[in-house]
């Protein structure tokens, strides 16, 4: 399916905001320590980099020390936050060669169209944080992004960051959306986790709705709730490989 990644960085950047903007002070249920203002300059930084990236075509890792990035204030952060929100969706509109070869944090995919999913990713999540944070309901997850989202989590993160994380004893998770196409297989392998997309019966099952399925692997939501069947155990496990 294609995404229209801008419009849903657009989209999904300004729910961050308006949920953030309506209490600086409040605490992020999902990352111990950081208010939301944290959050505002967390996600602000991520926007300018890639923004950096994408202008220069940088294949360094863009940081202070090497004068790639700019300092973030410490006022004004709402204000900061939505300009470099702004800023990232028209150069994420931009990317007219997707091969172009940049700087991204995942090895394989050194390549300027890596950057539009992440951010279209990387905002939804922080967008829940926020209206976790503030006390607001949660506002609906478009299925089949959470599908990609869900890919994501095994196809990038798990190789970039937990790449030996895998219990290693061969036990297997199934895990299926219910509102979308979508259905992985993982198998705890040695020295790794080993993904299939499509139905196959596991050791555990996990069925949810796309988002909730997103949501807990990212720890915003509990398992409680989703429907577990077989080893819940293996269910577990499999969470604690996708804690990054």
């Amino acid at each position: 399916m294609a995404f229209d990644w801008p419009g849903i960085v657009q989209r999904e950047g300004e729910a961050l905001g308006d949920a953030a903007g309506a209490d600086l002070t409040a605490e992020v249920p999902a990352a111990p320590g950081w208010d939301t203002r944290e959050l505002l300059r967390h996600v602000g930084f991520v926007h300018t980099r890639t923004s950096v990236i994408l202008q220069t075509g940088t294949t360094e890792r863009p940081s202070r020390k090497n004068g790639l990035l700019p300092e973030v204030p410490d006022g004004g952060i709402l204000d900061w936050y939505r300009s470099a929100l702004s800023t990232v969706v028209a150069d994420l509109a931009a990317v007219d060669d997707p091969d172009r070869t940049v700087w991204t944090f995942f090895a394989p995919q050194q390549r300027a169209g890596f950057w539009p999913r992440r951010m279209a990713q990387e905002t939804l999540i922080h967008r829940v944080d926020a209206e976790q944070a503030v006390g607001r309901p949660v506002g609906p997850i478009d299925p089949e992004l959470a599908v990609d989202g869900v890919s994501e989590v095994f196809e990038v993160f798990v190789p970039a960051f937990a790449p030996g994380a895998s219990p290693g004893d061969g036990r297997t998770v199934h895990l299926h959306a219910t509102d979308a196409e979508g259905e992985w297989l993982i198998r705890f392998a040695p020295g790794g986790l080993a993904v299939e997309p499509g139905h196959a019966k596991g050791d555990a099952a996990v069925r949810a709705p796309a988002g909730d399925l997103l949501l807990w692997l990212w720890g915003r939501r509990p398992l409680e709730g989703l429907d577990v069947f077989g080893d819940p155990a293996a269910a577990g496990a499999l969470r604690t490989v996708t804690v990054f």
